[in-house]
């Protein structure tokens, strides 16, 4: 029997929403981020096309080229989502070991889920230059990790710190020498 997640809980209390997470099943947890990442991927497709960076194509060919690009860029994001959560979930897990945890990986990789589920909905706007975007969604995210390893492995305040600071410094340091942010 799964609880149902209210909604207020995220604002009032983070605690009790990571307590609740803390319940459902890795499964559940991989399908909300799965569904995230095809979500975000189709969003970059609408968002290119909205843009005007696609080809200029005519006829019935532009549907097929605009289903094709779609397919492939759903595609993509699913394999691209799957590399990236298993990247960072090594990295968290890899500090973790300093701070002596002898849990399971699945831990840390529900705790990744919601670390990075945000990132990848609005990294658009990074994308799109909103000013301060970038720094916003990297202290979300180191937020949201820091809520994670304090719930999930049952972490002092100050080592969830450490692991919520050190793995969002590997983050931003990729993202600044991959893609520039």
């Amino acid at each position: 029997m799964s609880r149902e997640i209210l909604p207020e809980t995220i604002l009032t209390g983070p605690r009790r929403y990571f307590q609740q997470l803390d319940e459902k099943p890795l499964r559940d947890d991989l399908t909300f981020y799965f569904a995230i990442v095809a979500v975000a991927s189709v969003l970059f497709m609408v968002l290119l096309l909205l843009t005007g960076g696609a080809a200029e194509i005519d006829g019935t060919h532009r549907i097929w080229f605009i289903a094709a690009g779609t397919l492939i860029t759903l595609v993509q994001g699913l394999i691209t989502g799957a590399v990236a959560l298993l990247a960072v979930s090594l990295v968290e897990h890899f500090f973790l070991l300093f701070v002596d945890v002898h849990r399971e990986f699945e831990k840390t990789m529900k705790s990744v889920v919601y670390a990075l589920a945000p990132l990848i909905l609005f990294s658009w706007a990074v994308l799109l230059e909103v000013p301060f975007a970038g720094l916003l969604l990297l202290a979300w995210f180191c937020l949201s990790t820091y809520f994670g390893v304090w719930i999930f492995h049952e972490k002092s305040k100050d080592r969830a710190v450490f692991v919520a600071l050190a793995t969002g410094v590997v983050l931003a340091y990729y993202l600044h020498r991959a893609m520039g942010i």
